[in-house]
């Protein structure tokens, strides 16, 4: 039976601190999770990190996410990354971590080389999108949320960083674990239930336009004319009933007041 190593007296007095940091803050959840984010992405090793929402994460079916929170991208990598995750192959080598989470009904965190083989990754035809956002290792956790979804975190360190370990895999879990309400409280849940009914180009753009990127940066990003986003953007518009990219975003940062937020 494998051992697990104790953690270090440094890393469980880091895990106090940020919790007790986290707890002691004023409630307001967006606030609370990029605090959280950021300290544990320090003692992770890194900067760059998402927060999302996924409708829909089925093994055997294309994830489908909405990005609530992000950090470390630049508009450029953020779009790579977008692609990246939204490649057919990302959600076929993550189908094993989703599956855990079915079976266990509980969180779960692996870094990849815990999901799949580090030459499966390498092999993947989605490998190169990952390159593109200058992403190689990768740690994710995955928590349901009953009757609403799954709340999904990321880290990332760039292309030639060493790789996470079963000790940052350990950190990860254990705080994101231990704060409940901040996967539940003030996500976009009941605005995102309908993604999964978009075409993928919408759903990689309406990411995009949440994080207030501007269609002539998608049509560039994503070797588009401008022409082709506008439809893209017309469907996308017409799927949630808003008129513009700000009604879009209010959408899914404070609710359409129908979902008992704030308008």
């Amino acid at each position: 039976m494998h051992e697990i190593s104790p953690l270090a007296e440094q890393d469980v007095r880091d895990l106090v601190r940020i919790l007790g940091e986290v707890a002691a803050m004023k409630p307001e959840p967006d606030i609370q999770r990029i605090h959280l984010m950021n300290e544990l992405a320090g003692l992770l090793g890194t900067v760059t990190w998402v927060w999302c929402v996924a409708p829909l994460l089925d093994p055997g079916k294309q994830p489908v996410y909405l990005y609530q929170h992000t950090a470390g991208f630049d508009q450029e990598r953020k779009s790579r990354f977008f692609e990246a995750v939204e490649h057919p192959d990302s959600g076929e080598m993550t189908a094993p971590l989703a599956q855990a989470m079915i079976s266990d009904g509980s969180q779960v965190t692996r870094h990849i080389e815990q999901i799949v083989s580090r030459e499966r990754f390498a092999n993947s035809p989605a490998f190169p999108f990952w390159r593109a956002a200058g992403i190689r290792p990768i740690l994710i956790t995955l928590r349901p949320v009953p009757d609403y979804g799954i709340s999904c975190v990321g880290f990332y360190r760039p292309v030639g960083a060493p790789m996470f370990t079963e000790r940052d895999s350990r950190i990860a879990h254990i705080v994101l674990n231990e704060v409940p309400l901040l996967h539940e409280v003030g996500m976009p849940h009941a605005s995102s239930s309908t993604l999964p009914q978009l075409p993928p180009r919408c759903r990689l753009i309406i990411n995009q336009l949440v994080h207030g990127m501007s269609r002539g940066t998608i049509a560039s990003h994503l070797g588009l004319s401008e022409l082709t986003v506008n439809g893209y953007v017309k469907k996308i518009y017409a799927h949630f009933k808003v008129h513009s990219q700000a009604e879009l975003i209010a959408r899914f940062t404070r609710g359409d007041g129908r979902d008992g937020s704030a308008i």
